[in-house]
């Protein structure tokens, strides 16, 4: 009787469906790039996806972009900048093949870097094409870029340049007294439209000319929008953020707004609270706002005419739907914070790309690439005739069991624990794999010459110019910006911050800037920002030089 009750147990354990990530999602392919964020989306031309990498790196790791098979996610070709610093989140942008006053040009890639340079890849090889050197005042381009017939115009930190897209001359150069921060530009009939770290709205006519216009205390961090009804801002504040109609204040919304998306004359707006939809056919209504956390990029799905939002939590995932219903969130196995919209193929295809560095893409049903929905039918029909073996085998053997027919109840029960055995291994295996994968730790960053009542405490160093200084001994910090900011004033370290959408970002230590400043946590870059970067009782700050 014990093993009766036993075996029906694991019975009914066997028949309870399972929920996991891959009920949530449909990813055909997927590859960790294993060297930084994907801050921006990716793009799909043709039968490739391409995606650029960006944000912290050690040792020799740089920002790549990567080009892969669309159906079978075979690398294809990739791009590495040796030189470009931190958080490269200008959006890649395609150019197809054409021709006009300056020379005609083939199809490309055109890649816009921190480092101040813009680079023209060749979509079939990676190879490069040309590229320019543009204006570094701390960081180059982190803005969108935009075409202007036979030219690319290129908002720099504190500019714009204008660039022939058949050899990469620059025709034009305009100087701005402002900085600016993913300052993407606008391209209209007779000028060019970029915003500032000053909330300033500057009119660049084609000759170049400068006309300012001040928006508001704040900043402006998108391309300006240009609606029937006027020009769109979405102004970043102290207080949350601010939308504008031209001067006009016409909303005030949360804190840290997401790159905004125009849609003819809707304008699909986000920030850490709401999801905010305006109509701007005749003066900017608001439509519809719906609570949701979304500070990246918002993307627009032609194909099924769908809005996604990404959602910039530890829970990630992107959201869809229309502010004002239900925001649904499209979950996968990778989840984590995100702040890359989505791409999408002509066909139904996607592709996924998080603040951990995970390409995933997922391929409409009749495509070739895995799995399909017919694969998921044939895995319904195989764990359907698993369950009703299972079922056989157990009605059998109480069969015996109640006729006494002891000797061969315990053959079918021995089966049973066969069947059930193999049928439960392949999960048994992959558990088996991710606790030994998670056993390959890092050997930590602990230095011996560091006094042993430091052990088991929370230690930082500060890889100055002028020399290594190291504390040890602390305890009770829960993020690395409190540890650094407190352990700074200790040691009368000055600390200069500035704050943007990915987070809270140290642009110097004692004055010192340089390419900009990193921290690993016990000898491992973090995926987050210093804010929400946890620390356990016994971890290891280290700040060095980018």
């Amino acid at each position: 009787m014990k093993r009766s009750l036993v075996l029906s147990f694991i019975l009914i354990c066997l028949l309870i469906p399972h929920s996991t990530g891959a009920d949530e999602e449909n990813i055909s392919w997927e590859v960790d790039l294993d060297n930084g964020y994907i801050s921006t989306k990716p793009i799909i031309v043709d039968d490739q996806v391409i995606v650029r990498t960006s944000g912290f790196w050690t040792g020799n790791d740089r920002p790549h972009v990567y080009a892969f098979d669309m159906n079978t996610g075979e690398e294809n070709w990739r791009f590495r900048n040796n030189a470009s610093t931190n958080h490269d989140m200008s959006p890649l942008l395609h150019i197809d093949a054409g021709q006009g006053t300056c020379g005609s040009w083939d199809e490309m890639i055109l890649v816009g870097w921190t480092d101040g340079r813009v680079t023209a890849l060749d979509v079939s090889s990676g190879s490069l094409i040309w590229q320019i050197q543009t204006e570094v005042v701390s960081w180059g381009i982190t803005g969108s870029m935009a075409v202007d017939l036979d030219s690319v115009i290129v908002p720099t930190r504190q500019g714009l340049s204008k660039v022939c897209l058949s050899d990469g001359i620059e025709s034009l150069r305009v100087n701005l007294p402002e900085l600016g921060w993913r300052n993407g530009v606008t391209v209209t009939e007779e000028n060019y439209l970029m915003g500032s770290e000053e909330g300033v709205l500057n009119i660049i006519s084609k000759l170049g000319e400068v006309t300012n216009i001040s928006i508001g205390d704040g900043k402006i961090r998108h391309s300006p929008i240009v609606t029937d009804a006027g020009i769109v801002v979405h102004l970043q504040t102290n207080s949350g953020s601010e939308v504008y109609l031209d001067q006009q204040l016409i909303l005030s919304e949360g804190y840290s707004p997401a790159i905004p998306l125009q849609v003819g004359q809707k304008v699909y707006l986000g920030t850490s609270s709401n999801v905010i939809y305006l109509d701007c056919s005749i003066n900017c209504s608001l439509e519809g706002r719906s609570q949701y956390h979304a500070n990246g990029e918002i993307t627009y799905n032609t194909f099924n005419d769908t809005i996604w939002f990404p959602h910039n939590t530890p829970d990630g995932g992107w959201g869809t739907g229309v502010p004002g219903s239900e925001i649904v969130t499209y979950k996968t196995s990778h989840d984590t914070y995100t702040t890359a919209g989505v791409a999408f193929g002509n066909d139904g295809e996607m592709a996924f790309g998080n603040d951990n560095g995970v390409l995933m893409v997922s391929l409409p049903a009749e495509s070739s690439g895995p799995p399909s929905d017919s694969n998921s039918e044939s895995k319904d029909s195989d764990s359907f005739i698993q369950q009703i073996l299972v079922l056989f085998l157990c009605v059998t053997m109480f069969f015996f069991q109640l006729n006494k027919n002891n000797k061969m109840a315990t053959k079918v029960g021995l089966l049973l624990l066969l069947v059930i055995l193999i049928l439960i291994m392949p999960d048994v295996s992959n558990i088996w794999s991710k606790e030994i994968d998670s056993l390959d730790e890092s050997p930590g960053d602990w230095d011996e010459d560091w006094p042993d009542e430091w052990r088991g405490t929370q230690v930082i160093v500060f890889e100055l110019p002028e020399g290594d200084v190291t504390l040890g001994g602390l305890q009770g910090y829960l993020t690395v910006e409190e540890l650094t900011d407190a352990t700074a004033t200790d040691l009368n370290i000055t600390v200069s911050k500035e704050s943007y959408d990915f987070g809270v970002w140290i642009t110097s230590f004692n004055g010192h800037s340089g390419e900009g400043w990193e921290f690993t946590i016990d000898g491992k870059r973090s995926s987050v920002g210093i804010s929400v970067a946890e620390l356990n009782e016994d971890s290891v700050v280290r700040w060095c030089p980018a």
